[in-house]
């Protein structure tokens, strides 16, 4: 991972440096879209379109910000804010990420290990900023709670993987080339609707018992998100300011939607 500026928090690399929050989306300005888990299913949907994209033979639930090559996303603007009501879980910790460990010190019983990306420009030698490690060289408690909103997301895409699988092994899953007349990007998956239609009881049991509808559902529901997200970036081919008021109407809708729906959600924050 160290070619993508990755590398494991360790205190002999670390001990002496600090970090700061990320208070900029700038990072995600570029991305098409980025993976979602189980838990925030229902709040993505209500945002974003939901695909699927396969990584080696996985599938993987995504969160699409752009279905237009080229042309800006509309939730990140200029100045780096971020536009849409929700903020996905994969975006919140960054500057730090976990990734498998191969220090030889780490017990072989604890398999996922914090990675920061060191080109982030948010490591810092500032003794105000926050440290990595205590001076008994123990994890400072900021990146303990860092680690632990990681590890519990990947618990939730580990049951994600397991739904995802589900899916495959019952064959449901087939191209996504376009939803109603909106070209979707190169790569994506959906649910076939006509074979999901046609599962037997006994795997209509399973996915129930699996829960695995509710993604289902939402990934059918979400890509009406589609054709918001296609004319909001096609207004800002031709007004790359942020004020655009199409645009500023489009995302205000949105939040104001879902702002009644979750009365009582969680704070959008970095690290969740």
């Amino acid at each position: 991972m160290t070619e993508n500026g990755l590398v494991p928090v360790h205190v002999r690399r670390h001990r002496n440096f600090f970090w700061r929050r990320f208070t900029s989306f700038g990072f995600a300005q570029s991305m098409a879209g980025c993976p979602i888990v189980i838990s925030e299913i229902s709040r993505i949907a209500s945002a974003f379109p939901i695909v699927f994209q396969l990584r080696g033979d996985d599938f993987i639930p995504t969160a699409l910000f752009s279905v237009a090559a080229g042309i800006a996303s509309p939730f990140v603007d200029p100045k780096g804010h971020w536009r849409a009501p929700y903020v996905p879980s994969a975006l919140r910790s960054y500057p730090f990420y976990t990734g498998p460990c191969r220090n030889s010190d780490v017990p072989a019983v604890q398999k996922l290990c914090l990675y920061v990306d060191e080109n982030s420009g948010l490591l810092t030698r500032d003794p105000q900023d926050n440290p990595f490690f205590t001076d008994q060289n123990k994890l400072s408690q900021d990146l303990q709670d860092v680690l632990q909103f990681l590890q519990h997301r990947e618990a939730a895409a580990i049951t994600t993987h397991r739904l995802c699988t589900l899916l495959a092994e019952m064959e449901l899953f087939i191209p996504l080339q376009d939803f109603e007349g909106i070209a979707l990007p190169p790569a994506c998956w959906g649910i076939d609707r006509k074979k999901l239609n046609r599962v037997p009881d006994v795997f209509n049991l399973t996915l129930i018992k699996n829960d695995a509808f509710e993604l289902i559902h939402a990934h059918q529901i979400s890509l009406s998100q589609c054709a918001w997200l296609a004319q909001a970036q096609r207004g800002s081919e031709y007004n790359h300011s942020s004020s655009s008021d199409t645009l500023n109407g489009f995302l205000t809708a949105m939040a104001n939607d879902i702002a009644h729906d979750h009365t009582n959600a969680e704070p959008i924050n970095e690290m969740g």
